[in-house]
């Protein structure tokens, strides 16, 4: 067949385009200019088939980062907090929002190799207005990433990795840095590009002051060593954060707000109501927004090279 896609990363017209054109001819990546010879399918036994594929579509491993990693230098996204706060959640909802048409900001979504990963999480995650069913809690042994494939106006691919990691690794961690079950802690917060510190609304109503020391011993250790990367508090399930105490709640915002030099906050539910909803539809989305802006700010700044004030002929040879 005639015709090549000059993007590096997309294989059409033997795969799929990856701007989902159906008709390559109408994408304006898609050359006419030259031929690829499409290699023939061979239909196999059932019984004999076996994937070649060097990835499942669940969640990454540690050791799988190498899937993404060899095209892109990926953003990992640490999601931290406790048990129970909603981190397994947030993510669901993100992709179920991606999934039913919502969009990022700057970026259009481009693919994912945690398919059945995502799905696995969407799927647990029925929405139903007047209940918040929840997934079942990460296992504490479990270290997983999402990825997230993205693709901004000028064509540029993005890879996302966000981490899954069960809450009590932070409880652990919250207390002592080197705790032998605390690894998986240990390895989001030294690898981790951003991070989303969970601010569960619904333990600070019930526990009060035992849930904000717990909330502040993960952002201290968070802000041991974090240089200017970005943290955006998410208080989630804020349906119900007026009913937190407001001294608690302002106290709360206001050492987080002194822990952390690069910070910002969201407030986030899962708890439907009539009509668009500004903590469903539009603020989970938004924490993802900020975190790239952030990244992305960080990572185009600037460097001026200084001219050396020496006195030395090579050091102040500049060349021809």
């Amino acid at each position: 067949m005639t015709g090549k896609c000059k993007l590096q990363e997309c294989g059409a017209p033997v795969v799929p385009c990856h701007n989902g054109c159906e008709d390559f001819k109408t994408c304006t990546n898609f050359s006419l200019a030259v031929t690829v010879d499409i290699p023939k399918i061979e239909i196999l036994n059932p019984e004999e088939k076996k994937s070649n594929l060097s990835w499942t579509g669940l969640a990454f491993s540690l050791n799988e980062l190498s899937l993404v990693s060899f095209r892109t230098n990926p953003i990992i996204i640490g999601v931290v907090g406790k048990a129970d706060a909603g981190k397994t959640t947030f993510l669901a909802m993100v992709y179920t929002l991606l999934l039913n048409g919502s969009t990022l900001k700057d970026y259009d979504f481009a693919g994912t190799k945690t398919i059945l990963g995502w799905d696995e999480l969407h799927h647990r995650l029925k929405l139903k207005r007047g209940s918040v069913p929840f997934p079942p809690p990460t296992p504490v042994s479990s270290n997983r990433l999402y990825h997230f494939a993205l693709r901004n106006k000028d064509e540029q691919l993005k890879d996302l990795l966000f981490s899954d990691a069960s809450g009590e690794v932070f409880s652990l961690w919250s207390i002592n840095r080197e705790d032998e079950n605390a690894e998986s802690a240990r390895w989001i917060y030294s690898n981790s590009n951003a991070f989303i510190l969970f601010i569960d609304c619904e333990a600070l109503i019930e526990q009060k002051n035992l849930a904000k020391r717990e909330i502040m011993r993960i952002a201290k250790q968070m802000s041991h060593d974090l240089k200017n990367r970005p943290v955006i508090a998410v208080w989630s399930k804020a349906d119900k954060i007026n009913d937190v105490l407001p001294a608690l709640r302002e106290s709360l915002k206001l050492e987080l707000k002194n822990s952390f030099s690069n910070f910002n906050e969201m407030e986030i539910s899962n708890f439907l109501e009539p009509g668009p909803d500004e903590l469903v539809h539009k603020n989970n989305l938004t924490v993802i927004d900020w975190l790239i802006e952030q990244i992305m700010v960080a990572s185009n700044t600037d460097f001026t090279i200084m001219s050396p004030d020496s006195s030395d002929t090579f050091i102040n040879y500049k060349g021809k």
